[in-house]
């Protein structure tokens, strides 16, 4: 899948996390902090939920659930080549980042990883009760305009989604065009950091114990 939409949700509230890297516990005590209702609101993730941390198949678990959205992040996409392509050249490379959680479990569960994170989309958008209009992607968006067919059709600017460093490497404040706000993670950032109208969230949970939790209902 390449996107999901989301209409307002009229019955509770929206948050969006940044990467969780196996941070199964952190998740659940951020929620409390908010008393996140379960049955009404939703969660949606920025990606990148496994490695790193002590419980990466505790928040693969995450994504059956029916008040957790996540997008694919760049770990994902390792593990779902790695699980159908155990001589991929990534392999060596993901175990190094955090991927050695794997070398313990079946290549039959794995492939069910990968073919469960196969579903997840790589954008998704979500139209707030305020009227707004919010998008999360992983690393960055990396058009001036939202145009979610333009990037599926061009494999560079769909591998930037997921790879992407170059707007917060250059510190760009432009504003993408016909979105309220982009949610990415990816980068780790010190805290919430701001360039236009795009938000980097990864506040490197696995490292600092700080997860950012954005409650959608705080923009403006």
């Amino acid at each position: 899948m390449f996107q999901q939409s989301f209409q307002p949700n009229e019955q509770g509230r929206d948050f969006v996390i940044g990467d969780l890297h196996g941070m199964y516990e952190l998740l659940f005590a951020e929620l409390d902090t908010v008393d996140f209702d379960y049955e009404r609101d939703r969660c949606f993730s920025c990606g990148d939920l496994i490695d790193r941390g002590p419980d990466s198949e505790k928040c693969l678990s995450l994504i059956h659930e029916p008040w957790f959205y996540p997008v694919l992040g760049n770990h994902e996409e390792i593990l779902i080549d790695v699980a159908r392509n155990p001589l991929s050249s990534q392999r060596d490379s993901w175990i190094a980042n955090g991927g050695q959680w794997h070398l313990t479990v079946s290549s039959e569960r794995m492939l069910k990883y990968a073919n469960d994170l196969d579903q997840q989309p790589l954008l998704i958008d979500v139209k707030l009760g305020s009227g707004q209009h919010i998008a999360l992607c992983h690393a960055e968006y990396p058009w001036a305009q939202w145009n979610p067919e333009k990037v599926q059709g061009d494999p560079e600017l769909t591998r930037a989604l997921l790879w992407s460093r170059d707007k917060i490497t250059r510190q760009d404040t432009s504003v993408i065009q016909g979105v309220d706000h982009i949610f990415c993670g990816h980068t780790i950032v010190d805290s919430h950091l701001t360039l236009g109208n795009t938000h980097f969230i990864d506040t490197g949970a696995f490292k600092t114990n700080c997860l950012t939790l954005f409650p959608l209902d705080n923009l403006q």
